[in-house]
């Protein structure tokens, strides 16, 4: 018989970003009875600490002095009123639950779960230290300032958990190194949404944007971070040469520097910005794509994370090309929902051309994908998943209690 949770989840994302790990997790363990509670950072107060409902979840917005990307759990302000709105918090949780280990979620973690004696567990969600995001998408002045600290608070406290969760094979690796068995770990990748994500056809989406149907379309999903981008500027090149009429569709705030090495490659006159789009808006747009673009070549910042969009490609029913590394290698293995392509624009750029010269190989490596989305993928199995993990932690939190 399943047992329902009282879960503290503790993250140092502000409160209302509906793609935050925490937020899809708590809302899904909510959906199978559980009960959540989640401590987040307010949007933008900067005093007083207080209370919403959200999606089911109780949320629990403590507020923070900085601003922007800073607002992440680094703010002494922060975690001062963290513990000290969980010191009046009643003792009636099951587990704590914390999202990342930086001193605003580890700290009030540690501090509840120790004065209630309950089991602690983390979740590691990118490679965020030495060699990882820190390197590629973090300014010059925020790698020497806390470059330091985020690799120390990414790797100390682990191993003082009773349990981790990971978003990939190469963090779960990284764990065992710091010392943490692999009963205490649980591989918990990306989910998918596919609800959120339908899979349209090219026909009805191109349709809603006023879109010819006749000109390949390809897509590349992004809010803010481009990663690897000369690889799919310079494959663009050589697929516009094939096909003149090609056009890239980017999502998100595209940057100059971005727009610079598209010009570079001869290619700016061939993007389509959307700009910052509404979340329902997201699956129209990338819905009009022929084939989706994920660069992924073996990187410590690639193999230690899971990127998001390749659920949102799965769950629209595109095929995608994308490099064989990591745990999207597993992926491919199993599903066969893209192509794998070598890390140079010239074999990138061939199995773009293949999938537009071959529509009904692309539309079956489509259907694969949205199996995939549907099935093992899908936030509702992972949850499943999660459940298991957390009544084995406190099962054997029970036996070394005793």
């Amino acid at each position: 018989m399943k047992r329902n949770f009282k879960i503290l989840m503790i993250t140092h994302h502000r409160c209302y970003r509906t793609a935050a790990r925490s937020h899809v997790i708590a809302r899904h363990l909510i959906e199978r009875g559980h009960s959540v509670t989640l401590l987040a950072t307010a949007d933008e107060r900067r005093f007083g600490t207080v209370e919403t409902v959200w999606d089911g979840v109780r949320i629990i917005e403590a507020p923070d002095l900085l601003w922007g990307k800073l607002r992440s759990g680094w703010d002494p302000w922060s975690l001062f009123n963290r513990i000290a709105y969980l010191s009046q918090e009643k003792p009636n949780y099951d587990l704590v639950h914390c999202f990342e280990t930086r001193p605003g979620t580890i700290h009030p973690a540690r501090y509840y779960a120790k004065r209630h004696n309950l089991p602690l567990l983390s979740d590691w969600n990118d490679w965020f230290g030495r060699g990882g995001i820190i390197d590629v998408l973090r300014p010059k002045w925020y790698q020497l300032f806390l470059g330091g600290l985020e690799t120390y608070y990414e790797e100390a406290f682990r191993p003082k958990c009773d349990g981790t969760t990971v978003i990939s094979t190469a963090l779960a690796k990284r764990a065992q190194s710091l010392g943490i068995s692999s009963e205490r770990l649980c591989y918990l990748p990306g989910g998918t949404l596919p609800e959120m994500h339908p899979n349209r056809s090219v026909e009805a989406c191109r349709s809603r944007f006023g879109l010819p149907l006749e000109i390949p379309i390809l897509g590349f999903a992004s809010a803010d971070s481009f990663l690897d981008m000369e690889i799919i500027f310079a494959s663009l090149a050589m697929v516009a040469a094939r096909f003149p009429t090609v056009k890239l569709i980017l999502t998100g705030e595209v940057k100059p520097a971005v727009l610079s090495l598209a010009a570079k490659n001869g290619v700016a006159d061939k993007l389509l910005q959307t700009g910052f789009v509404p979340r329902d808006d997201l699956p129209w747009w990338l819905g009009c794509a022929n084939v989706l673009l994920l660069p992924f070549p073996e990187t410590v910042y690639n193999v230690g994370r899971w990127p998001n969009k390749v659920g949102i490609y799965m769950s629209l029913e595109r095929p995608f090309v994308t490099n064989p590394y990591g745990d999207i290698k597993l992926l491919l293995e199993q599903y066969q929902a893209g192509l794998a392509a070598e890390v140079t624009a010239d074999d990138f750029a061939s199995k773009i051309i293949f999938l537009l010269e071959n529509p009904s190989i692309a539309r079956q490596l489509g259907r694969n994908g949205r199996q995939a989305a549907e099935t093992t993928y899908n936030w509702k199995s992972l949850v499943v998943t999660l459940e298991d993990f957390y009544t084995q932690i406190l099962s054997l939190d029970k036996v070394s209690r005793n």
